[in-house]
């Protein structure tokens, strides 16, 4: 992977830390997810982007596609990974009849680069402005917050905030409202605490043992009091951002 490239995903996953918000960037095994818009066309050489390089109109892992040999097992892992709409034919990997486009996901009787959804065409297979991208084990979409599944169909509140806030906000049907112990445009006004612990000025104070916002998280064990603070946090990765813009001029 170049280094440019992670400094690219370094910028955009602090920009949404700064923001407080978590959007779906990882795969359900914590990979990092690639967009397919960001994958080369025509070059599997050393500027590939995560080891990916669109190769004769198909996505294809560099590594495994400069041996130009026909491998079973790869047309296979293809087909499940790299692909949305496709099988194995004749020892191929290849597009289901009338889809076609590098991951196989544009439908023939659709616009150009559009999907079918149902029985509907769509500019493509992510719903809510999500982005499609590869993960390690299939094709699925980058989501902003508050969306999060493999389309972006699925709603999930705790990821309009980072995780020591995450209760900020709760599902209610297809849109998100304040948490049980919260008020306000943002929800971000405290009005009641958790584990007897008192509100004061707009803050929880918690009592022995707890901490957190609402004093909702126990202290380690033999801790009476603990910080709230991570050794990694938005600042940290800021830093980490700044010197990729300062090294690379990004």
């Amino acid at each position: 992977m170049r280094t440019g490239a992670l400094c690219i995903v370094l910028l955009s996953i602090g920009a949404s830390m700064v923001a407080c918000e978590r959007p779906k960037i990882k795969d359900t095994h914590g990979n990092l997810l690639v967009k397919i818009s960001d994958i080369p066309i025509g070059s599997c050489g050393d500027d590939s982007y995560f080891g990916l390089g669109i190769m004769d109109n198909g996505l294809e892992e560099c590594d495994r596609w400069k041996l130009e040999t026909t491998n079973p097992e790869y047309e296979e892992y293809k087909c499940k990974v790299l692909r949305v709409h496709a099988s194995v034919k004749n020892g191929k990997c290849t597009c289901d009849e009338n889809w076609k486009g590098p991951i196989c996901n544009e439908y023939n009787g659709c616009g150009k680069g559009e999907t079918l959804f149902g029985s509907s065409c769509t500019p493509h297979m992510c719903h809510h402005n999500g982005t499609i991208a590869a993960g390690k084990k299939e094709i699925e979409c980058i989501c902003p917050p508050p969306w999060d599944g493999r389309l972006c169909d699925r709603l999930a509140c705790w990821r309009k905030t980072i995780p020591t806030q995450q209760h900020r906000y709760r599902n209610n049907g297809d849109h998100c409202i304040c948490g049980n112990h919260y008020s306000g445009e943002n929800c971000d006004i405290v009005k009641s605490c958790l584990n007897n612990g008192q509100l004061i000025d707009g803050k929880c104070k918690c009592g022995d043992g707890w901490h957190g916002e609402l004093c909702d998280k126990r202290c380690p064990k033999g801790h009476v009091t603990c910080s709230t603070c991570s050794s990694f946090t938005a600042a940290t990765l800021v830093a980490l951002v700044l010197l990729c813009v300062n090294k690379f001029n990004y």
